[in-house]
């Protein structure tokens, strides 16, 4: 099915390659109110029913809490779960943790007792760093289909910079620049996609988080993060290799 599909009729003679690198992902709106604590959210307080379970850096400190994804909440994705949340966690310093890595949290089960949670995050007002957004907010998604982005391996081959019309790239862009934040799907680098990446090591986007108006979301100067896992990895439910990487210009 090309349902939503449409190719511009300057990209024509490439309507099949591009058609075929066709991935589902949930787009994220995100709201500035608060939100209970088993919901979609940016910043905050996690879903935590025990001070010990949030999660601590290599030097015993604690990291920063960036987003948390309800699975039941946004519509399905291939290899995705399709319940439980997902906590992600980044070491707390001032260069967003780009040096000590991430920490990606799964809870299988959750209840939704009004009753017995932590409601504010104990260590929010210390942080050591900068949140790379303004406001906490909750998550809503939106679910649509999107071609290989523009920073991918796939696209750099099929479409090598010397031999593609300026009028042809004015519209690749339009059609495969992948900005925004958003679940599944194709990631945008800001500057260079990594190793792991065009290799095909990490090739399923957990989380992107890009420049946003709503909560003010930006890392260093207009730049953005991305959360990317093995395809087999996600199926297992084993978060313990996620690679983080956020960049700017």
């Amino acid at each position: 099915m090309n349902e939503g599909k449409d190719i511009p009729v300057i990209l024509k003679e490439h309507e099949e390659f591009l058609l075929s690198t066709y991935k589902p992902c949930n787009e994220i709106i995100f709201k500035a109110q608060s939100t209970k604590p088993w919901e979609s959210k940016l910043g905050g307080c996690p879903y935590l029913e025990d001070l010990k379970d949030y999660p601590l850096d290599e030097k015993g400190r604690p990291m920063m809490f960036l987003a948390q994804i309800n699975f039941e909440e946004m519509p399905h994705l291939p290899d995705f779960p399709s319940k439980g949340l997902l906590q992600f966690y980044i070491v707390d310093d001032d260069c967003y943790g780009s040096d000590g890595g991430c920490y990606v949290r799964y809870l299988q089960q959750y209840h939704r007792d009004e009753y017995g949670f932590i409601t504010e995050n104990p260590y929010q007002k210390n942080y050591q760093g900068y949140e790379p957004f303004e406001r906490s907010g909750k998550m809503q998604f939106s679910n649509r289909e999107m071609p290989v982005g523009t920073e991918c391996g796939k696209f750099i081959e099929h479409f090598p910079y010397n031999i593609v019309p300026e009028e042809q790239w004015n519209a690749l862009y339009d059609l495969c620049y992948a900005s925004g934040s958003r679940i599944g799907g194709y990631p945008h680098f800001t500057q260079i996609a990594p190793a792991y990446y065009d290799d095909g090591v990490c090739d399923v986007m957990l989380l992107q988080l890009d420049i946003e108006d709503e909560c003010g979301i930006m890392f260093g100067d207009t730049g953005n993060c991305t959360f990317l896992i093995a395809k087999e990895e996600l199926r297992n439910l084993d978060f313990s290799k996620v690679e983080y990487n956020w960049q700017c210009c």
